[in-house]
């Protein structure tokens, strides 16, 4: 049945106008038109640059961004020849990601390159089989696996490392980027639209030979899969049985004796720790119990954060502002030039209420503010707070019209922070008579080490944040946070007072910045205003979005994993044991940059997602699955609804 349309008279319908072309150009089409046009651009722009640099050779940039450019207009235009082009396009961007892959592999011991081989083929092949959280979890491992190859390469692995390089830019070059970011496949140049457009019938040969070859490819992987999954079901279900047999063990003891016992196994687990990082600090000569007790600092603010964002879903870019002002009241009441020195366990007090008042300050001008205005107010303050801080070193406060000063003289001004010098030192706690993180303290037959005094610490201040972030998402004030985050105004219309709980969620977070700020700037015992850059509110954000925002446990999970990437794996074992490692640390931002966009495109509710958040996401996937399975086998319509004849439906 032919759809008609009918148009609709204008102003315009007298006026002479150019015959309309029949053949509509399908959006795949202006896709690559798009990216090659770009590309095009670049290569034309970028002549100049490459002849400084390469010489003559530097013409072929020219020349080739003039192909592209013809090619853009072929395509543009529908032109018959645009279409064979455009299929070969695809072709050599097959060819030449093989070509880099055989170029990477080639500069691999052969060990290595098998191992490499086989973790491809297994990641490949959970992808074809349609097992996202597999092919999820492996490409990660595979991504990490080649950078590390790719960084430690030296000599002459160099070179074949220089010539994958220059393949994958000419894989991007040709299909690469239309297909990572518009989504445009090979299976695409099949449509009839397509075919259409370009005046073709027919597929050419070339497509149904790599249609073909793909197809077949794809099924051996599948049924090679499905044949590695038989082999190991044994253990799976050795596996399954024995997890089945421990819950049926653990539901068997009574529900407050089995809390009971795992927070035994918790805290016991928490004593054993440094022991064990103890020994493998001595086995690997690595920096771990101190970048620990950082790592679980980061944690604290994470959880703090995870207040802001997480529960209330308030966007804060400038969280590390509040991490300063916990560290600077730590140091102003306790550094020796000012006089002060009070007590730690006061000062850290003093810390918590300072942080939790700038909450609400911050929070104050933004209560009517959303999303992107939101987010520009509290960077804003991030910015403000640490420049402030470097200024307060030389602060004079004239009565106008006089020269009487208030605060300062004339002559010099009054030193508050010590501006870019910095407040060294800091106070430090005392127990019983004994100043922490100088002396090892014996207790027992333990000898406590100043990194493990701060950690026993950290750990304590930080079980307190976390049962007070478990108590505070489960209460009433918890539920209404939750209520702002999902509709604003429905939560107001419903009883929930939005200034109020905008503020204390401002409050209450800032607060857990005071605890860390304080113990940070204890155990360091130097603080800078450098220490608390926009770098840090970031880092803090990747961490909640990464682990699973409104998560307890997984910002835990996740901010341990992540800080300690950072900080062992990147910043020690990867410059001490991989060759050319100082490439990948100076490289790491990209990196998280990088992560944190697959993230949130395979997995945008989190590595450890709550509940919640993960069904809010993924509503349109249960709604799917849903009416799938309310369709009547015989009517193929949902069942409880009236039939379309019924609804006005016009067959």
């Amino acid at each position: 049945m032919m759809e008609r349309v009918q148009a609709t008279p204008t102003a315009r319908s007298t006026a002479p106008t150019r015959a309309y072309r029949a053949k509509a150009r399908p959006e795949v089409i202006g896709d690559w038109v798009m990216v090659t046009a770009i590309e095009a651009f670049l290569l034309i722009a970028l002549t100049p640059a490459f002849l400084h640099q390469y010489g003559a050779v530097g013409w072929f940039g020219l020349a080739l961004g003039g192909l592209m450019a013809l090619l853009s207009y072929l395509w543009y235009q529908g032109k018959p020849l645009g279409y064979p082009l455009l299929a070969l396009f695809f072709v050599l961007s097959y060819l030449l990601l093989l070509g880099a892959g055989i170029a990477f592999l080639s500069t691999l011991p052969p060990i290595t390159a098998l191992v490499y081989l086989l973790l491809a083929y297994i990641t490949a092949s959970a992808w074809f089989r349609g097992e996202r959280r597999a092919g999820i979890l492996l490409s990660v491992v595979w991504a990490v696996l080649s950078v590390v190859l790719f960084a430690a390469a030296t000599g002459t692995g160099r070179q074949g490392m220089d010539l994958t390089l220059l393949l994958l830019i000419g894989f991007l070059l040709t299909s690469g980027a239309a297909t990572f970011l518009f989504g445009v496949r090979f299976r695409h140049l099949r449509d009839p639209r397509v075919m259409a457009y370009f005046g073709y019938g027919a597929e050419p040969p070339i497509l149904t030979t790599v249609e073909r070859t793909y197809q077949a490819l794809q099924g051996f992987l599948a049924q090679s899969y499905a044949l590695l999954n038989r082999l190991l079901h044994p253990l799976q279900q050795a596996v399954t049985q024995g997890t089945r047999t421990l819950q049926g063990s653990s539901q068997a003891i009574p529900r407050r004796m089995r809390g009971t016992l795992l927070a035994a196994a918790v805290v016991v687990g928490l004593a054993l720790l440094p022991l064990l990082v103890r020994e493998l600090e001595q086995a690997t000569n690595l920096s771990l119990l101190i970048t620990m007790n950082v790592a679980l600092i980061f944690v604290v603010l994470a959880l703090g954060l995870n207040i802001v964002v997480g529960f209330a879903g308030l966007l804060d870019l400038g969280y590390a502002a509040f991490f300063a002002i916990g560290a600077y009241t730590v140091g102003i009441f306790t550094w020796p030039n000012l006089g002060l020195e009070w007590n730690f366990w006061i000062v850290i007090w003093i810390s918590v209420v300072m942080a939790a008042i700038f909450g609400m300050i911050i929070g104050a001008p933004t209560l009517r503010l959303r999303g992107d205005y939101l987010a520009i107010v509290t960077l804003a303050f991030g910015e403000i707070v640490p420049r402030a801080i470097r200024e307060m070193w030389d602060i004079k406060i004239r009565i106008p019209f006089t020269e009487i000063y208030l605060v300062g003289s004339k002559l010099e001004g009054f030193n508050l922070t010590n501006g870019p010098q910095g407040m060294n030192p800091v106070g430090r706690p005392t127990i019983l008579g004994m100043e922490l993180g100088v002396d090892p303290i014996q207790v027992g037959p333990l000898l406590l080490s100043p990194p493990m005094q701060w950690y026993l610490l950290i750990v304590v201040i930080g079980a307190i944040v976390l049962l007070a972030s478990h108590r505070l998402e489960h209460s009433r004030l918890g539920r209404a946070w939750m209520a702002i985050r999902e509709d604003e105004t429905a939560a107001d219309a419903m009883g929930v007072d939005p200034i109020r709980t905008k503020l204390l969620a401002f409050a209450l977070g800032a607060s857990f910045s005071g605890f860390a700020g304080a113990i940070y700037a204890a155990m360091i015992q130097a603080i800078f205003p450098e220490l608390f850059s926009f770098l840090v509110s970031i880092f803090l954000l990747i961490i909640v979005i990464v682990s699973g925002m409104g998560n307890i446990w997984g910002v835990l999970a996740g901010g341990l994993l992540i800080s300690l990437f950072d900080r062992v794996v990147l910043a020690q074992i990867v410059p001490q044991y991989v060759p050319g490692g100082d490439v990948l640390q100076r490289w790491r931002w990209v990196m998280y940059a990088t992560g944190l966009i697959a993230i949130m495109v395979l997995r945008p509710e989190g590595l450890f997602p709550s509940a919640t958040r993960a069904a809010e996401l993924h509503e349109a996937d249960e709604e799917y699955a849903f009416r799938e399975e309310s369709l009547d086998p015989e009517t193929q319509t949902v069942v409880g609804e009236p039939p379309v004849e019924d609804r006005g439906g016009n067959w």
